[in-house]
C-alpha cells in the first residue's frame, strides 16, 4: 500500500466505523455553521508504519462567541495551503469543529475534488505554535544557532514525480564565516513548504564538529512567518 493509500485510508476511517457512517460528522458537514477561522497551532505525529496524524488548532467566532478548538484532520489535497496563521473556512456544531477544506479551496479559486473528512475534536485545545515530533530536537539543542539563506531549491524527483523532499543550497553564516551548504534530500513539512523557496531565510543549527551538517528548524521558521497573530486567544479579547 502506498503513502497516498495510507492517507486516504486513515482519513476515510474517520468517516466510516464498522461499516457505519459517522453521523456526527455528517451533521457537522451538512448543518454546522460555516465561519472563518485562523490556524493558531499545528501538531503532527509522524509514524513509521501508518499515516501521520495531523491536528489543527483553530480560532473562530461562532454564534455563541469566540472559540478555540483543535481537530484531528487530514487536508487533501494541497496541505501546504494551511500553514500556521492561515485563514480557512471551518464548520462548527455543538462544540465539534472541522476545517471545511472544500470550501477553503473553493474560496481560493482552486480546482479540486476534496471532501470534508475529519476526526475528533480534542477536549483540550493545543498550545499555540508548531508541535512536530519529526524535528531533531537534539541537533537543534546541541548545534550552534545560525541563520541560512536559501539560494537554490529544487524538488527531488522519483520515478518522474516530485516528492516532499527538496535539494536545498543554503548560504550559512554562523559567526565563523559565510559558506555554502547543500542538503540533498531535505524533507519539507507541508506547513513550511512556502518557506523552502529561493530568498527565504531559515533558522538552523550547525554541528560544531561537522560544519557541513546543518539542521533546519522548520517549526521555528513557520512560527516566525506566522508572527504573533497565532498566540492571541480570541476569547481573551
Amino acid at each position: 500500500m502506498g503513502l497516498l493509500d495510507d492517507l486516504l485510508g486513515d482519513a476515510l476511517g474517520n468517516l466510516f466505523t464498522g461499516g457505519r457512517t459517522d453521523k456526527k460528522l455528517q451533521r457537522l458537514a451538512e448543518g454546522g455553521e460555516l465561519i472563518p477561522a485562523a490556524i493558531y497551532a499545528i501538531r503532527v505525529i509522524h509514524k513509521s508504519d501508518s499515516a501521520d496524524e495531523w491536528y489543527y488548532g483553530l480560532d473562530m467566532v461562532t454564534r455563541g462567541g469566540p472559540l478555540r478548538a483543535t481537530v484531528r484532520q487530514q487536508l487533501i489535497p494541497d496541505p501546504w495551503r494551511a500553514p500556521l496563521g492561515a485563514r480557512v473556512r471551518a464548520r462548527h456544531l455543538d462544540g465539534r469543529v472541522a476545517i471545511d477544506w472544500p470550501a477553503t479551496l473553493d474560496e481560493a479559486g482552486v480546482e479540486h475534488q476534496a471532501t470534508l473528512i475529519a476526526g475528533k475534536t480534542l477536549k483540550k485545545p493545543l498550545e499555540p505554535g508548531i508541535h512536530d515530533n519529526n524535528i531533531d530536537k537534539r541537533r537543534l539543542r546541541d548545534g550552534t544557532p545560525a541563520d541560512a539563506d536559501v539560494v537554490a531549491s529544487e524538488p527531488v524527483v522519483v520515478m518522474g514525480m516530485a516528492t516532499e523532499n527538496r535539494r536545498l543550497e543554503l548560504r550559512v553564516d554562523d559567526g565563523a564565516g559565510s559558506r555554502t551548504v547543500v542538503l540533498k534530500r531535505e524533507l519539507i513539512p507541508p506547513y513550511a513548504d512556502l518557506l523552502a523557496r529561493v530568498g527565504g531565510r531559515l533558522p538552523v543549527a550547525v554541528d560544531p564538529k561537522r560544519p557541513d551538517r546543518v539542521t533546519i528548524d522548520w517549526a521555528t521558521a513557520a512560527e516566525r512567518a506566522a508572527g504573533s497573530a497565532v498566540v492571541r486567544n480570541p476569547a481573551d479579547a
